[in-house]
């Protein structure tokens, strides 16, 4: 998990538990097909070579990126939360 991802998910357990463990379920989507050599259900490339994916976390306002080159790990790169609001 890059540096980036990691802040986003330490300020999301604070602010927003709810959405903190939606995301942290998507992320156990996310590295579960991995470990099958697949990608989930509604995950789109996100570059001109098919190792970066983005995912949305249903019900919320989240996109979760990773990359999927590496066939051992999978490695979020990046976590955008659309916070709304106050």
């Amino acid at each position: 998990m890059t540096d980036q991802a990691a802040a986003v998910l330490s300020a999301m357990s604070a602010q927003a538990p709810e959405v903190f463990a939606a995301t942290v379920r998507t992320l156990t989507v996310v590295a579960d097909a991995h470990e099958r050599g697949t990608v989930p259900p509604g995950a789109s490339p996100t570059d001109q070579w098919g190792d970066v994916y983005d995912l949305d976390v249903p019900g919320h306002p989240v996109l979760v990126e990773w990359f999927t080159g590496d066939p051992d790990e999978v490695t979020v790169t990046r976590i955008t939360w659309l916070r709304t609001g106050g």
